[in-house]
């Protein structure tokens, strides 16, 4: 059998390129990433920059964050994977300018520079705007989960913290009972004291108490506010994660618990570029709509008229806001869904009960899966509810309730006369044996949660509604699938912001990319903008 041989010995000398720009074709994509990258503001780094003035000439800002962009698109995230790629691969060779940059410099960099690298994504945005290919009218909010950088069964409740910092509290006092001795010798000795406040060992465990002690305080917290919303924190204590203490124990995507952030987008209604991102440590994304919308409108001067969300969304608050405050258009379905479609608790006489055979069919809460508020019609000129079984819920008093985001919102409330030998009480009432009657709460924007629920059910919004799955949700696939980043490498609310904004540029990039198909494109389009002007 005869191989095939070498088309020349290994050691043979050959011709090769003499520059890098001849490794990579006139029309290699990479081109038009650097274009792109050379049309953004690169001054935003200089402050930090001036702040470090010892050694050599830094490497510029420009090089390092297109390195780090490009790694993303690559799906190399790793920034000794990435010191690798910089010395074999000639993309990012030529990316580089030749520059070998070690992983250390690549770590640091997204640690230190977040606020810029966040201000680079805005600018990108800045010069899709100038070039008019966005439409900052329309934006669709919408959040996911990633996995901190931390262990699951690293966490620390109340219970624990506190035990630990009992321990801490009794080897303080054991080091201070030790000096106390040592000093006693030292004045029978006359021995000179050096000057030193606190030994080495306890001024590490002052630090670990305090530690510890913030800890503590986080978590009973954390346990008032898991009560206060119906969680038994004796069976359900709140766990704060130790490795990344600024993550929380929330719901995976692909199920179970874990250390999480939710990462949230704004994406705009044209090419589907994200113009705005957060990161936060709470599954409340709901509560950072209006901050979203605020951030587009002031970081690129625009009106945002339409705001598209999920049902999560629809909270009373952000309609409110949103739709009577600010006049804009909110497309978010109810939370609860249609559940007023062909609901047999509106009925002609409501003094009478509901017919038997649609019982059944009456809406149910999500949680308890009793009677929901809207099984209960309400009658606004006597100002009554009805409930199932055609018995009046009068006016009873009023109460202050505060939401999440610091609101107050006036709530009324209303109680059945009595819910004696009641034959739906087992479908109405969670439990037995209740001394009061059943209430219902009317809260005073009820009328403005209601027309929006109307809103949504008409067809013609249903059908501008469904852009927010195409545009919205088509980001998370391209950075978890492709960019493969279910997984934050930095630990901290800081680090995760800015490996999201990173992660948002490349996807931006990529649109723009694949928008403009060409670099000789994208130079044409500048030059007739440049003529405009």
């Amino acid at each position: 059998m005869k191989f095939r041989e070498a088309p020349m010995p290994r050691d043979q000398m050959v011709l090769i390129s003499t520059t890098l720009g001849d490794c990579i074709a006139e029309d290699h994509p990479i081109r038009l990433l650097d274009e792109l990258l050379n049309r953004l503001d690169w001054s935003v780094f200089e402050q930090d920059y001036l702040l470090e003035k010892r050694g050599q000439p830094p490497i510029p800002p420009r090089i390092i964050a297109a390195v780090l962009l490009f790694g993303i698109h690559r799906g190399v995230r790793s920034s000794r994977k990435l010191e690798y790629q910089l010395n074999y691969n000639v993309e990012f060779m030529w990316l580089a300018h030749g520059h070998r940059i070690d992983h250390s410099t690549l770590a640091q960099f997204r640690r230190k520079h977040s606020k810029a690298i966040k201000e680079i994504h805005r600018s990108l945005i800045r010069f899709a705007k100038e070039l008019g290919v966005v439409k900052l009218a329309e934006l669709y909010v919408d959040g996911t989960r990633i996995r901190a950088d931390a262990s699951r069964s690293g966490t620390l409740t109340a219970e624990k913290a506190s035990k630990i910092l009992e321990q801490i509290e009794r080897e303080i006092d054991e080091r201070l009972q030790q000096m106390e001795a040592v000093d006693q010798t030292d004045e029978l000795f006359e021995t000179q004291d050096d000057g030193e406040q606190l030994p080495e060992p306890l001024r590490d465990l002052r630090r670990r108490q305090a530690e510890i002690q913030r800890i503590v305080t986080t978590c009973q917290d954390a346990d008032r506010e898991r009560k206060r919303q119906g969680v038994d924190p004796q069976k359900n204590p709140f766990q704060h994660p130790i490795s990344d203490q600024d993550s929380r124990i929330l719901p995976n995507k692909e199920g179970g618990y874990a250390p999480n952030y939710t990462p949230m987008i704004g994406v705009e209604g044209e090419l589907g570029l994200i113009v705005s991102t957060a990161v936060i440590n709470s599954p409340n994304e709901q509560d950072r709509l209006i901050a979203m919308v605020d951030d587009v409108e002031q970081s690129y001067d625009v009106t945002v008229e339409t705001v598209g969300a999920d049902g999560a969304y629809s909270i009373v608050t952000n309609v409110v806001e949103l739709e009577v405050e600010r006049g804009k258009e909110f497309l978010s379905p109810d939370r609860k869904g249609d559940i007023t479609a062909n609901n047999p608790a509106q009925r002609k006489d409501l003094t009478q009960p509901v017919d038997a055979e649609k019982v059944g069919d009456l809406p149910l809460n999500p949680s308890t899966k009793k009677f929901d508020q809207e099984a209960f019609v309400y009658d606004a000129e006597e100002d009554i509810h009805y409930c199932p079984q055609g018995r009046k819920l009068n006016r009873q008093g009023t109460e202050n309730v505060k939401q999440r985001n610091g609101k107050t919102i006036l709530t009324v409330i209303y109680q059945s006369e009595s819910c004696d030998d009641c034959p739906l009480v087992s479908r109405c009432r969670v439990g037995s044996g209740h001394k009061n009657p059943r209430r219902v709460r009317r809260d005073e924007y009820e009328a403005i949660r209601r027309r929006h629920r109307e809103k949504m059910s008409e067809e013609e919004t249903k059908v501008r509604y469904r852009k927010r799955f195409e545009i919205g949700e088509r980001p998370f696939g391209q950075i978890k699938g492709n960019f493969g980043i279910r997984r934050f490498q930095g630990r901290g609310e800081a680090n995760a912001e800015s490996e999201w904004s990173l992660a948002a540029t490349v996807h931006n990039l990529l649109r723009l990319m694949n928008y403009f198909g060409s670099l000789g494109e994208l130079r044409s389009r500048i030059s007739k903008l440049k003529q405009m002007a």
